[in-house]
């Protein structure tokens, strides 16, 4: 029996350790792809108590390191597997500064980092011929207004880094669209979703001031978020791919994130950036 394979980013902690947690109940093995080896061994520990060994393994992985991405990948194909689902889920808020090719910090690691981590994927997905490549966005997307390229490659401006976490949280819903249209003849499906106001350490980096308002709104739990997430990773594929979720549903995220010009624009941007830090 071919056994389904699972690739999921910061699942150390909050959603991603729950995404891994229940792909592993199903018999799905688990790639956790983490900065942090320490950290994520309790995870894989945990998974291996409760479903058997060699179920769950850790890949080395900074996203905002384009060179850290491209090792992760090669040690990916070297299990030579398909990948059947990549989560992206891995990110933060709040933090402010530049990653090391120079993308303003929460756009070059919520979005440019997962964008070069499926486009390095692909020939594994693409294997698999029924693949789900699963996007984490935030509704806080739609209080952008306007994308600007030239705000990428600069350092987080704003104090709360809110406003650049939104960027980068609809820069995931433009390519989620972007990636169904290109790719889904290929056999790759594509989601993008909004998991809730979870609790967890994204927001660890958020300035201090901030940290009760989000208390006040009502916050999920991991296990609720995670479970908005995996919805997607199971749903069918033939009518919802390419789509922005939101509570479980297909929902209209805002008419930025549906600006098929833009989502062209950001890919192509995004190509050529990454293929100016090839191998």
């Amino acid at each position: 029996m071919n056994v389904k394979i699972a690739l999921v980013t910061g699942a150390n902690t909050g959603i991603g350790k729950e995404i891994a947690l229940s792909f592993a109940s199903k018999g799905i093995k688990v790639f956790i792809a983490s900065r942090s080896y320490d950290k994520t061994l309790p995870v894989i520990q945990a998974i291996e108590k409760l479903h058997g060994a060699h179920i769950c393994e850790w890949l080395s992985l900074d996203l905002g390191s384009i060179k850290s991405i491209d090792r992760c990948a090669d040690s990916f194909f070297g299990q030579n597997v398909s990948l059947d689902y990549l989560v992206n889920n891995a990110g933060f808020a709040g933090s402010r500064g530049s990653t090391k090719e120079g993308f303003e910090l929460a756009f070059g690691v919520n979005y440019f980092g997962h964008y070069v981590l499926t486009r390095r994927l692909e020939c594994a997905l693409i294997r698999s011929k029924n693949a789900r490549v699963v996007n984490v966005s935030s509704k806080v997307h739609s209080i952008v207004k306007k994308l600007d390229f030239a705000s990428l490659r600069k350092p987080t401006k704003s104090l709360s880094g809110i406003n650049e976490y939104a960027v980068s949280k609809l820069a995931n819903i433009l390519f989620t669209s972007e990636l169904h249209r290109r790719y889904a003849s290929l056999g790759i499906s594509s989601f993008a979703v909004h998991p809730g106001l979870v609790d967890t350490e994204i927001w660890r980096t958020l300035p201090f001031f901030l940290r009760p308002i989000l208390k006040l709104k009502g916050m999920l739990t991991p296990e609720e978020g995670a479970k908005n997430v995996l919805q997607c990773a199971f749903l069918d594929a033939s009518t919802h791919s390419g789509k922005y979720f939101s509570k479980c549903t297909p929902s209209a995220p805002s008419t930025l994130a549906t600006d098929q010009e833009l989502a062209i624009k950001l890919w192509e941007q995004s190509e050529s950036w990454m293929n100016n830090y090839s191998k």
